[in-house]
């Protein structure tokens, strides 16, 4: 498989070198530059698909490389690097077509965060194949090259190792999406190494392989968060089985955290749109046909729920994200509705707290951002707007709903 190219451009030596080891061992090529125009350079040179860069540098700047490269690159998938205060900078830069943006000091789990969402829009852009890594651990080499061998044939990425410590070191060296451990090895077993794995991160799943006895054990491992345990000799069809549901189940959790970055990113966007110009929708007549058809078909294809509430919590507007769901018109938000809304994973929003919160959004300054977390996942976010009709303006709410289900 071709590795997604990441360039990196970053003037302090020592931020640059840890972002660079981080981006490499998460599975990715990358290039590194010291300033913005030798990063011009080599974007130009090498054609990446993501770009990292600080937002401040001497010379040209991060803004400036980023929009001189979407002028080459228009799908280059940004990230940006913001110091205490350029925050606002970089909303404007989401705005302006950037992915992401990473606060220092910096956190290596928002920067895997941010490339594994870059990765997922290349992979809808471009349709590529992202092979899943998986790594198998057990001491017995004949066992061990069967499964690899057959893991193979299944087009997945395979790493191998003897024993508990290689399979420590191989996890820390790579970005590892399942790993599949015998829980008796030398060195350190099973258990040992799947509690030294999730001490360096939660983002990948395991499956643990049992002999004669070791039920206990197994129980243990499932309870350290592998997901299932085989007894051996190991059934090759159930094997496959075990890798693809959690591979699915990984998939899916990478998904929502992604999706959930995206609504945060949104809240931050739409607080600063509604301080700098109040959110407006406008039921003129004078506005063409052709231009609200147009705008309700973009907002109509968001992967998110959408509603406009008025003060006396009617449905001004839903999107069909939410009309998909609830498989009605309801004029008004009511219990009823909001029970419905348990179906993509909005659990325990009484009518009651959803309405002082609209209440509450009323008699705020525009710019203003409610956002209630509603599960795991699962957010909704509100902001005050108006609504515009031939001879009055009215206030609202705008509702964004982001569930844990499609």
């Amino acid at each position: 498989m071709e590795q997604f190219k990441v360039l990196l451009v970053e003037d302090d030596d020592s931020a640059r070198e840890k972002l660079a080891d981080a981006i490499q061992k998460a599975g990715y090529q990358v290039i590194i530059a010291e300033n913005g125009q030798e990063g011009l350079t080599f974007f130009k040179k090498e054609l990446p698909e993501i770009l990292i860069t600080d937002m401040k540098m001497p010379g040209m700047d991060g803004l400036e490389l980023m929009k001189k490269a979407k002028r080459i690159l228009p799908d280059v998938q940004v990230i940006l690097i913001t110091a205490f205060g350029e925050v606002n900078a970089a909303i404007t830069a989401i705005r302006e077509g950037a992915l992401d943006y990473l606060k220092k000091p910096l956190d290596l789990n928002e920067l895997i965060l941010a490339l594994g969402r870059a990765g997922e829009k290349i992979v809808e852009l471009k349709k590529r194949t992202v092979l899943p890594a998986i790594l198998l651990a057990d001491d017995e080499d004949k066992i061990r090259e069967r499964l690899s061998r057959e893991l193979k044939k299944e087009g997945w990425k395979v790493f191998a190792a003897a024993d508990g410590q290689e399979a420590i070191d191989l996890f820390n060296m790579n970005n590892i999406d399942l790993v599949i451990l015998d829980i008796k090895m030398p060195k350190k077993d099973g258990l040992q190494a799947l509690q030294e794995m999730r001490s360096m991160s939660d983002d990948f799943e395991a499956i643990v392989l049992t002999g004669h006895g070791d039920e206990d054990t197994a129980i243990q491992a499932l309870r350290e968060g592998a997901i299932n345990f085989l007894k051996k000799p190991i059934d090759l069809e159930q094997l496959i089985l075990s890798v693809e549901r959690g591979l699915e189940k990984l998939n899916a959790a990478r998904a929502l955290k992604y999706r959930t970055r995206d609504l945060e990113l949104a809240t931050e966007v739409i607080g600063s749109i509604s301080v700098e110009n109040q959110i407006h929708l406008d039921l003129r007549s004078s506005v063409s046909d052709s231009a609200r058809n147009f705008a309700k078909s973009i907002v109509d294809m968001l992967p998110m729920g959408l509603l406009i509430l008025n003060k006396e919590m009617e449905l001004v507007y839903m999107n069909q994200c939410v009309a998909r769901v609830v498989q009605s018109r309801p004029k008004k938000v009511d219990e009823k509705f909001l029970n419905s809304l348990a179906k993509i994973g909005i659990d325990g929003l009484s009518y009651e707290s959803l309405a002082a919160a609209s209440s509450k959004l009323f008699s705020e300054l525009h710019g203003t951002v409610e956002t209630i977390k509603v599960g795991k996942y699962s957010y909704l976010t509100l902001a005050p707007m108006r609504i515009i009709k031939e001879e009055k303006q009215e206030d609202a709410v705008l509702m964004i709903i982001r569930g844990e289900r499609p």
